[in-house]
């Protein structure tokens, strides 16, 4: 029979995939608010049109329905958008694939874009300040003071409309107030300023959802061995809470200082590339930058610049597979990522989920930089709602761009057929450059 199919004519064989293409989006479109499936079939069928200007206009339309700066739309249109698959012409897949690229390029960015927020409030409570900035940006915060014997009672007053970071200094010098960095993945927790602290603005540097600010300079001189001495900039560099960083590094050959008399300072190990791993539950980083130790003359850099390199997660995406109990070797796949479950079975107590995640893009390092893979979201879940957590899991496989993974699951017994297997992660890891100057640097 499959040798019948394929000795179909390509007129006919042609009509039967756009059938398919269309049955698929008239299901996919049903919630689908910016665009019809009627629309987008349409397009999808002026790609194969016989002349080149009606092509490029479908294609043109195709990602007008996903601006860059409409992130639901762009993940609408992914879902919907038809895959290329053996069958269509060439052209018509190369096309596919092109818009499929560049949507994914767009919501990965405006993944990574700065938030904002608008808050004017006149003595308000600074719980209600807090859930205004989480509404309006996604980024949770926590007034942790009773945690750290502070006094919790507190009232703003403040009008501000900026990016995230500059917004939430203005928010946070208004009330006297800082942050705690390593609060745990849940939010990023507001407490009292130290005494003597000096207010958060006007002395850090903004680049997009990240904030570098130089908060440490170490002179250092060893009067035993003349060649040790130095000096060393730490930075930190903290992110938007709903980020969650993958890595941060900063290539030496990137960074120019600049002192108080014009002069380049000269840096330790000029051909180094700086690395930092992200650890878990944190919302910000320390980076040390290994400086010459300077002239006695020179008191100040007046200038320091140089661009840092994030690995960020991209929009997150979630998985569901059914059937759990003759699922072999079952694939699904979102932007540049691929989920294979490779089957589901008991192990005495416990039902093992055994699953691989196939990541397309190199920016992942997932030999080097594969902490984010264990800290994604699975759960199993039935009709009812019911979740059941997993107990715990093993790696199975490991390379440049695969790992293996098997999930612990404590399930009543006989009802795993009940249950569907979820799981969650970035659709893409991206590499954001962070651009950054900071001026006038005291030093000891």
């Amino acid at each position: 029979m499959f040798r019948d199919f394929r000795k179909m004519s390509g007129a006919f064989f042609m009509r039967v995939t756009f059938l398919i293409w269309a049955m698929t989006l008239a299901t996919l479109a049903q919630a689908a608010e910016d665009f019809s499936a009627e629309r987008l079939d349409e397009l999808v069928r002026q790609l194969n049109d016989s002349q080149t200007a009606q092509r490029d206009e479908a294609e043109a339309s195709l990602l007008k329905l996903a601006p860059a700066d409409d992130a639901e739309a762009c993940g609408r249109l992914l879902k919907l958008l038809p895959r290329p698959i053996d069958g269509m012409p060439e052209e018509v897949q190369n096309r596919l694939t092109r818009i499929r690229q560049l949507v994914e390029s767009r919501a990965a960015d405006f993944a990574v874009s700065a938030s904002r927020f608008s808050l004017s409030a006149d003595a308000m409570d600074l719980a209600t300040v807090l859930e205004k900035i989480h509404v309006q940006t996604g980024n949770r915060l926590e007034d942790q003071r009773q945690q750290f014997g502070q006094n919790a009672r507190q009232q703003v007053t403040v009008d501000v409309d900026d990016e995230f970071w500059p917004a939430l200094d203005k928010v946070l010098d208004a009330a006297e107030l800082g942050l705690y960095s390593f609060s745990g993945e849940n939010a990023l927790a507001v407490i009292s300023r130290e005494p003597g602290a000096q207010p958060r603005s006007g002395r850090v540097s903004y680049a997009g959802p990240f904030r570098v600010e130089a908060v440490n300079v170490i002179a250092q001189k060893n009067l035993r061995i003349a060649d040790q001495q130095g000096t060393r900039l730490e930075l930190e560099i903290a992110w938007e809470p709903r980020l969650r960083p993958i890595a941060i590094s900063q290539s030496v050959e990137q960074i120019t200082a600049v002192a108080n008399d014009g002069s380049k300072l000269p840096l330790d190990s000029p051909h180094a590339v700086l690395d930092v791993e992200v650890q878990p539950g944190s919302h910000a980083t320390e980076l040390t930058i290994p400086l010459a130790l300077p002239a006695r003359n020179i008191t100040t850099i007046t200038s320091f610049r140089g661009q840092l390199s994030a690995l960020v997660p991209g929009r997150m995406v979630e998985f569901q597979f059914s059937n759990l109990e003759e699922a072999r070797d079952v694939e699904q796949q979102q932007g540049g990522v691929k989920v294979v479950l490779d089957q589901v079975r008991k192990n005495r107590a416990l039902w093992e989920v055994h699953m691989r995640i196939v990541v397309e893009s190199e920016e992942a390092a997932l030999e080097s930089h594969r902490g984010w893979v264990f800290q994604n979201l699975t759960y199993l879940t039935n009709d009812k709602g019911e979740i059941i957590d997993h107990a715990g899991f093993e790696t199975t496989r490991q390379t440049k761009r695969e790992v293996g993974l098997a999930y612990f699951f404590d399930v009543p017994e006989g009802t795993i057929g009940q249950y569907s297997w979820v799981y969650r992660t970035p659709a893409a890891i991206v590499r954001v450059p962070i651009d950054y100057e900071l001026k006038e640097i005291p030093l000891p």
